[in-house]
């Protein structure tokens, strides 16, 4: 087969018009032509691979395409031939460069590396995964190249740990939308799951802990069941070439100087104290670190990185660097002894220290390290690179200092939070972040200046697996929202379309079940939004659709408190609720892929005297938490332990709340719904007083409540019988984090729901 020289293709193709809609692909590619005619798929396929190609690929793409044969084949005089051409490497074409070329005669792809060849390969089988059923393929000819050169994906393993079987499968989702980097988080706090020969107590202590936290994060219950695991050197490198074969390199992350609890209590020396120490059974941040004043920390950790370097052949190694708490530093005498041997001026020059002093020895041995964007507290190390994960200022500080930066932030790459409405959802993290969200992501911050756009390496998405128990668990969060940062990090800017993505993942769908993804339907999940009715006492309820053109097909079940059922089976997109009940609502079932089932959304309204009746506030809701407004307090909706904006409002200074219960009325309740959950820095109000009165005008003081130690949600109420129109609740703000919590010297965060009169 021949093929054409890829510039003179690529400088001729630049001005062809597009056709994004003729296949069905994601990442949607650069240029897509459609050509006359058509390639009959019956005939027996012949794959052939260059000979300057490794065998290694030509097996590989031998057992993936052979396979995909159309069921039904016939006889003929010559096989069909799928070629791939790996040529001269040309400066002049981006990396990764390939070209995908259907004749009537045959099959080519195109690319100057085999990495280049890879990528086309997927392409190729999308295309014939769709053509398989008819038999035949449109001509066609596609060329193709990416926007980053970061393009990955995140996987927590110490958290929950998952098999290397599941681990290949994951790879493979990333190889399927041309992702390249799989950052592989193999130690934490509750747990050390790396092998390494020369401190075997690292598996033998720190890979198991004794128990778990269970249930929502502000409780901090904990089961008694062991567990634990740890993959040995062997699994390593057979995880490793497995993601080499598709062109992925895998980029291992070993926590520095925090997140180091499972470490310390393998070899208790290495902390400021001396120990003991447990491998951690909750989540969070904990004091105790690697001591920055103990040489033999520094001896250990480079042992370690040694043997991680010789299993892990890519550029970087991640040596985390984040959520260090610097209060063990403070106190210890090797470390007070350290920075003034070194002159450092404060605990995060001490950190910067660490940071750089791990950084001579990895460059030494001629690797790079990235790490969390806090290693830029207290200077940056010379060479590092950047993970922006809390907002984009880490990511444009590095940048601006010339270094290089991978996109990660929490707003829009973080796959443990909630993707449809977390009232529907399984318990997860926190957060908000939708499939739309994560697609309208652009990489490159707007403040950067464009002579700064190169250091902007690309992006990834994380799953940190704190909830997340199974490989099933771990793709519902993962996919589909791995596509929409897939497409994100490859396709222009300019040709990315939100509405074409989802037409075409709906496509898709269809294929990743028959490869037993467990891909989330989140996409299809209706918000039920309250909002106050016409009439004071009534709940106006939206029925808010995921997707554009839904509404009118979304039909509705009203229960009441006994689970009886008052009506519905319509379909409209809004009611007007002024009772007690549970309300079920989907899209119909005909409305998408042929009669396969949506996921039902379930919203539970409990009435009160207080509920949709007239509430003011003495200052507003700070604007992180402020979705629903004042509404929110009276919405009928009692606030669960998922910490999400659609629930909980939340201030940093102390606020009255009143409400007019429209007359006057006998009542013996009167409470208000707050969170402690003192790791997020959210903290119960100091106190909470109620006041009653008849005219709105002279406010009687009816009780106080405080409560202190209770974790989770909490009701602050009292108890007292009279007659009562105005309820006036004032919410004192507990002030400034003490020390000893995380955010110390910081303001608190109060978060308040559902108030209750009765």
């Amino acid at each position: 087969m021949r093929f054409a020289s890829p510039l003179l293709f690529l400088l001729a193709t630049s001005a062809l018009a597009q056709s994004p809609q003729a296949q069905h692909l994601i990442p949607q590619p650069v240029e897509i032509r459609l050509d006359e005619g058509q390639c009959n798929l019956l005939c027996p396929w012949q794959v052939e691979v260059s000979q300057s190609a490794s065998k290694e690929l030509f097996d590989l793409l031998q057992a993936e395409l052979i396979p995909l044969q159309p069921p039904k084949q016939m006889e003929c005089l010559l096989p069909l031939r799928i070629g791939f051409n790996l040529i001269q490497p040309d400066t002049l074409l981006p990396e990764e460069w390939h070209m995908v070329h259907v004749k009537p005669d045959g099959i080519g792809v195109t690319a100057t590396s085999e990495a280049g060849l890879f990528r086309g390969s997927r392409t190729l089988i999308q295309l014939l995964e769709q053509s398989r059923e008819s038999g035949s393929l449109p001509c066609l000819t596609i060329t193709d190249w990416p926007r980053f050169g970061w393009r990955g994906m995140h996987l927590d393993v110490c958290r929950h740990f998952f098999p290397v079987e599941f681990v290949k499968e994951y790879i493979d989702l990333l190889a399927r939308y041309k992702m390249n980097r799989f950052h592989w988080h193999l130690t934490e706090d509750q747990g050390w799951r790396i092998e390494i020969k020369k401190y075997p107590k690292l598996t033998e202590i720190g890979a198991w802990r004794s128990g778990s936290q269970v249930g929502p994060y502000s409780r901090r219950e904990y089961d008694s069941i062991p567990f634990g695991g740890y993959y040995t050197q062997q699994q390593i490198r057979e995880v490793v070439a497995y993601a080499a074969a598709r062109h992925i390199t895998v980029v291992p992350e070993i926590e520095m100087p925090g997140h180091a609890m499972a470490a310390l209590a393998s070899y208790p020396h290495l902390g400021c104290t001396g120990g003991p120490y447990e491998v951690q059974k909750g989540w969070g941040v904990f004091d105790d670190v690697f001591c920055a004043g103990n040489d033999s920390v520094f001896t250990m950790l480079e042992d370690v990185l040694t043997e991680v370097m010789e299993l892990f052949p890519g550029e970087y190694l991640h040596i985390g660097g984040d959520e260090c708490p610097k209060e063990r530093w403070k106190t210890c005498a090797k470390c007070q002894a350290r920075m003034k041997s070194e002159s450092l001026k404060d605990e995060h020059e001490l950190q910067s220290y660490f940071i750089q002093r791990i950084e001579k020895f990895v460059n030494s041995r001629g690797r790079k390290i990235i790490g969390w964007d806090e290693i830029l507290e207290g200077g940056l190390a010379p060479n590092a690179a950047v993970m922006s994960w809390r907002g984009t200022e880490g990511g444009v500080a590095a940048a601006k200092q010339k270094h290089n930066v991978v996109m990660s932030p929490g707003s829009h790459c973080y796959f443990d939070h909630y993707q449809g409405d977390p009232a529907n959802e399984p318990l997860a993290f926190g957060g908000y972040t939708t499939l739309q969200k994560v697609y309208s992501y652009e990489p490159i911050p707007a403040e950067l200046k464009p002579e700064d756009h190169k250091y902007i390496l690309g992006a990834q998405g994380n799953v940190w697996t704190e909830y997340i128990l199974t490989p099933e668990h771990v793709e519902y969060m993962a996919v589909p929202r791995m596509l929409a940062l897939a497409e994100v990090l490859w396709t222009p800017k300019e040709q990315r379309d939100e509405k074409d993505f989802i037409k075409r993942l709906e496509k898709e769908f269809p294929r990743l079940e028959k490869m037993k993804v467990n891909v989330s339907k989140s996409l299809y999940q209706v918000r039920i939004v309250p909002s106050q009715g016409d009439s004071v006492g009534l709940i106006h309820i939206d029925a808010l659709a995921a997707l554009e053109g839904q509404h009118t097909d979304i039909t509705w079940r009203i229960y009441n408190e006994n689970g009886m059922a008052l009506g519905g089976g319509g379909t409209t997109d809004t009611i007007d609720i002024g009772r007690s009940c549970t309300i079920e609502a989907r899209i119909q079932t005909e409305t998408r892929a042929q009669g396969k089932s949506y996921p039902v959304a379930v919203r539970k309204f409990n009435f009160n005297l207080a509920t949709a009746r007239p509430i003011t506030l003495s200052v507003p809701p700070n604007e992180r938490y402020n979705e629903g407004g004042a509404f929110t307090l009276v919405d009928g909706i009692t606030a669960q332990e998922k910490r999400v904006n659609t629930e909980w409002l939340g201030w940093r200074e102390s606020v009255t709340i009143t409400v007019d219960l429209g007359s006057v009325q006998d009542i013996s309740r009167i409470a208000i719904g707050a969170l402690n959950e003192t790791y997020s820095w959210i903290h119960m109000p100091e106190a909470v007083a109620f006041f009653a009165s008849s005219d709105g005008k002279t406010f009687t003081l009816w009780g106080s409540h405080q409560q202190k130690t209770k974790a989770g949600r909490v009701a602050f109420g009292v108890e007292q019988a009279g007659k009562v129109r105005y309820v006036r609740i004032a919410v004192k703000h507990p002030g400034t984090i003490p020390e000893g919590y995380p955010g110390a010297g910081n303001p608190a965060w109060m978060f308040l729901d559902e108030i209750e009169v009765r």
